[in-house]
């Protein structure tokens, strides 16, 4: 079903989890989102999938409202605490447009098969220092600020919303976090804590198969991350 997994992400009460699969040979860049339905919350190994459509099975990440097509190269996957929006970044541009975060409307809650595009939020490639792709994705629980990171600069960014969980306006560039690489290089994932006073990183250079734990000494601001990280080894469980 998945032969490019990107990003996970579950419905809070475990019944379903979405996959964002980079297509295989030869369109091995085309982005789908794969919804599965769980008979035991949170156990993946009663996971099945809930829709068959596409090739391969699963929603292609299109947006005809801003006049483009298939996305390219999926990451991360989040959603806003309802289920009516849904966000994913992706590390290629598209059209006129390059790469950043992806939002769509979900006329039905949590069913990727009733989404609809709404904006392609860009990220600065000047205000990202020259950043070459954007991969992690997390916000407040707000919804009022997002974050985002990328592959070769080892910073994270803040964005403040004035309307939560909406990129179609009102979206501010805010603080940046300090140099990461210390931690970790070629990030891949984040997620806070439930209290936003701690940060957990994952890349894939540094040490294939670890998480880290960051302390944030204000609570969602990601320039407050403290200097060092405390790491847990995955081992086996866990690779590139």
């Amino acid at each position: 079903d998945t032969p490019g997994i990107r990003g996970i992400n579950f419905k809070p009460d475990g019944t379903r989890m979405y996959i964002t699969n980079r297509e295989s040979a030869p369109n091995d860049k085309k982005a789908y989102l794969i919804e599965y339905s769980l008979t035991t919350p949170f156990d993946i190994s009663t996971a099945t999938i809930s829709f068959t459509g596409g090739t391969p099975k699963g929603t292609p990440l299109t947006c005809a409202p801003e006049g483009v097509g298939q996305m390219n190269y999926p990451h991360s996957i989040e959603f806003n605490s309802d289920g009516t929006r849904m966000f994913v970044t992706t590390n290629e541009g598209i059209g006129s447009f390059s790469f950043g975060v992806w939002q769509f409307k979900l006329t039905t809650p949590w069913d990727s098969t009733s989404l609809v595009c709404e904006k392609i939020y860009e990220i600065d490639i000047d205000d990202a220092e020259g950043e070459d792709q954007v991969r992690t994705l997390a916000f407040k629980p707000d919804g009022t600020r997002m974050f985002v990171g990328g592959r070769d600069l080892d910073k994270l960014r803040q964005y403040d919303l004035a309307t939560p969980f909406d990129l179609r306006s009102g979206v501010t560039p805010g603080g940046v976090s300090a140099d990461l690489s210390s931690i970790e290089t070629n990030m891949r994932n984040i997620q806070f804590n439930p209290d936003g006073t701690q940060l957990f990183l994952s890349g894939n250079e540094r040490d294939v198969g670890r998480m880290n734990k960051i302390n944030l000494s204000t609570a969602y601001d990601i320039t407050t991350l403290s200097s060092t990280a405390e790491t847990f080894d995955l081992g086996s469980r866990a690779n590139n």
